[in-house]
């Protein structure tokens, strides 16, 4: 029973206690209230601004849109300014040396974000703001952030982008509010608690603060700039979407060069592939993000090539397939040509033969072109006469059937040249093709490493 009013004086005590703290923070929010003007900003004299030192912690990444250039993230935003008219004396309030305040009854620095994408700013104005003693005033709300991006593709899909947060005063010049980069290092605080996606990698932010006298306005306006180094993380099968198709076709058109020339399924090979790799290419290069660099991605410059490269193989083929069909009504080859192909069989390890003529050294229908004995002389008789026109007539059907002969002669020597051209022709646009292609994407690879 002793220790009765013992208790009781301590919860007499701690109720007073917690009475009174509650009473002197009251009593202080009443005091600061006490013909406070929120819409006034807190310049000591018109010569003095309001230094606000600014931070910022990017907490999520919410998406990065490369379709539409921008980025969405939440970050916490640390705003610190003095307010002379929030001071008090601790020693009049229980030593209370802070206060939590909610931020719509104080003056808060109107800041935007420049480059939002929204009309909303999208700082959220509903927290409270943290009171010092001696007049400073912290205040963090969450910021959702949705800014513009200038987007490079010339790297794609292995590209680094550079995305920027701009936030400065609406309606303050650097008269009248100056913003400052917080003095704990605010690049280091803004990765500290960051949650990126798993198809883009930060690696590293930076804070810039500006000067700028904008056309409108004679006075200069103070901003701070945020920005972000994405790097993109693609993953295995969306290289090897991008890469293995378009490789499959210069494939297919390269096996294709081995396939006779005169068969109809070369030719279809190479208009498959054309028009495989002209699909891949427009349905890939449709998932492109979007630049706002005038520049090609590498990647869309390899598909131009695997694209022109098919294109001249198909072509090719064609014409090759011409040739082989209808040798027989082309002229004969050129001897320029016949030389100039014979140099170059030797290089492609091609026998190249040599121009055919008949053993005897003229045409059969040289041989027997003569017109016959003339009529008379020894022939006398009527029966002598009868058989030397029938000798006439036996010599020139001969002579009908050698030109004929030697006509068919040099439409298979002919048809021969040119098919032999062809062959060389083809084997010197297999080796272009070869080098071509494997310079190329070699090129190619190696600017995107």
């Amino acid at each position: 029973m002793k220790l009765c009013p013992v208790v009781g004086l301590v919860i007499l005590s701690t109720i007073y206690t917690v009475t009174f703290a509650y009473q002197a923070e009251e009593r202080l929010l009443d005091a600061l209230k006490s013909g406070y003007r929120k819409d006034v900003i807190p310049m000591v004299d018109n010569r003095t601004a309001v230094d606000v030192e600014v931070s910022v912690t990017v907490a999520s990444i919410l998406g990065v849109d490369d379709k539409k250039q921008e980025l969405k993230t939440l970050s916490w935003l640390t705003m610190d300014w003095r307010d002379y008219r929030l001071r008090w004396n601790p020693r009049q309030y229980d030593n209370l040396q802070k206060i939590n305040v909610p931020s719509d009854l104080l003056w808060r620095p109107d800041l935007l974000p420049y480059n939002s994408r929204t009309l909303d700013s999208g700082i959220d104005l509903s927290v409270d703001a943290i009171v010092y003693s001696n007049g400073r005033v912290t205040f963090i709300p969450k910021w959702l952030t949705q800014t513009s991006c200038s987007f490079d593709a010339t790297y794609y899909p292995f590209d680094e982008q550079t995305c920027s947060m701009k936030l400065g005063s609406w309606t303050h010049h650097a008269g009248e509010i100056d913003l400052r980069l917080n003095r704990t290092g605010s690049t280091t605080k803004m990765l500290e608690h960051l949650d990126a996606p798993p198809s883009w990698e930060v690696v590293n932010a930076s804070a810039r603060r500006n000067v700028v006298t904008y056309p409108c306005c004679p006075k200069p306006y103070v901003d701070v700039t945020f920005s972000l180094y994405l790097r993109r993380v693609p993953g295995f099968l969306h290289v090897l979407n991008l890469i293995a198709p378009t490789v499959l076709f210069l494939a297919a058109a390269v096996l294709g060069f081995y396939l006779p020339s005169d068969t109809g399924s070369r030719t279809l090979l190479g208009v498959v592939s054309l028009l495989g790799v002209t699909l891949v290419s427009l349905l890939n290069y449709g998932n492109f993000p979007l630049s706002g660099h005038a520049t090609t991605p590498i990647i869309g410059q390899f598909y131009a090539l695997a694209v022109i490269l098919v294109g001249l193989f198909t072509v090719v083929t064609i014409g090759l397939w011409g040739i082989h069909h209808h040798a027989a009504d082309l002229s004969p080859v050129p001897g320029w040509l016949k030389a100039a192909l014979s140099g170059l069989a030797r290089v492609c390890c091609i026998r190249y033969p040599a121009a055919s003529t008949d053993k005897d050294g003229a045409p059969l229908g040289s041989i027997v072109a003569g017109d016959g004995p003339a009529e008379g002389g020894a022939a006398s008789t009527v029966s002598e006469i009868k058989k030397l026109k029938c000798m006439q007539d036996i010599l020139q059907n001969v002579h009908a059937i050698a030109q004929t002969v030697d006509e068919q002669s040099r439409n298979t020597a002919n048809q021969r040249d040119w098919k032999n051209v062809a062959l060389v022709i083809d084997r010197i646009l297999l080796t272009a093709f070869l080098l071509t292609a494997l310079i190329g994407t070699l090129a190619i690879l190696l600017q995107l490493a």
